[in-house]
């Protein structure tokens, strides 16, 4: 009898407990979060022929700031657009980096093959020869 007693009280105290575990993960959803990457290698925004592609689903060139946004992208971050072989006419491409001006991004850059790199280069110093001094072969 006091195992029957002592395995309800147990029972009455692990119920509401498993049962508001179960709630909670029932009401927060799913915590996974998809990652993206900018890098020049793989970057997850593309202009195709057919329209912006961002990851594996096409979206309006407007929508794309908003997605950086939400993956707590830098707004000084380089942000490596692939341009497919195929296109021809950058308007779009264009388009779509005017959105990411507007949206604050300042370094939005079109590569063209997954390989290609970007950047910042320091112009190059001239020598300075000294005044009177040619350069002759000898």
């Amino acid at each position: 009898m006091n195992a029957r007693i002592e395995f309800r009280s147990l029972l009455q105290g692990v119920v509401p407990v498993l049962l508001a575990a179960a709630a909670a993960v029932v009401l927060s959803g799913c915590a996974t979060r998809r990652t993206i990457t900018l890098d020049s290698q793989n970057p997850s925004v593309r202009v195709s022929t057919q329209g912006v592609l961002f990851g594996d689903r096409y979206v309006e060139p407007a929508e794309v700031p908003e997605i950086l946004a939400d993956y707590d992208i830098p707004r000084t971050r380089t942000i490596h657009i692939l341009l497919d072989s195929d296109v021809k006419n950058l308007s779009l491409a264009r388009y779509l980096m005017g959105c990411l001006g507007k949206a604050g991004y300042t370094r939005p850059v079109l590569v063209t093959k997954r390989h290609a790199e970007s950047n910042v280069v320091d112009p190059k110093k001239k020598k300075k020869t000294p005044s009177g001094v040619k350069n002759e072969r000898r």
